[in-house]
């Protein structure tokens, strides 16, 4: 088993557009898993659009499952940030050892892109410490 690092960027040039180069894109949340090395890149981008999109209820059910538990918080924790469903034009990076592979999601499957140029980002706790201000403003 190989670790398999995830990353979502939505996309905010446009929401159900698909990716175009230029358009900008903005880290949202990122998971670990231990995976064969040899795992499709397509097949894990599946795996977290379900697990970002499923009902929760769902993913409660299935957490005694192999995997369930993670991607029960994983999901949980995404909705926590109040984050959008996974759409058309949303990037998926898969990094396995030094091999990198961007996947643009389309209306029907993944598209491979090139690297495109994106701003650095704040960390995940970063991201969960503005949620909680924004809450309590709010």
């Amino acid at each position: 088993m190989t670790l398999h690092l995830i990353t979502v960027y939505h996309n905010t040039a446009g929401r159900f557009e698909p990716y175009a180069v230029g358009h900008d894109l903005v880290d949202v949340i990122s998971h670990c898993r231990h995976l064969p090395e040899a795992t499709d890149p397509t097949d894990i981008a599946d795996w977290m659009y379900s697990v970002l999109n499923a009902d929760l209820d769902d993913l409660e059910h299935a957490r005694e499952n192999s995997g369930g538990e993670s991607a029960f918080l994983l999901a949980c924790t995404y909705r926590l940030l109040d984050l959008r469903s996974l759409s058309t034009g949303d990037v998926v990076v898969i990094t396995v050892a030094e091999r990198t592979t961007w996947l643009a999601c389309e209306p029907i499957g993944w598209r491979r892109i090139s690297t495109p140029t994106v701003p650095a980002s704040p960390k995940l706790s970063t991201a969960v410490h503005r949620r909680v201000r924004e809450t309590r403003r709010g």
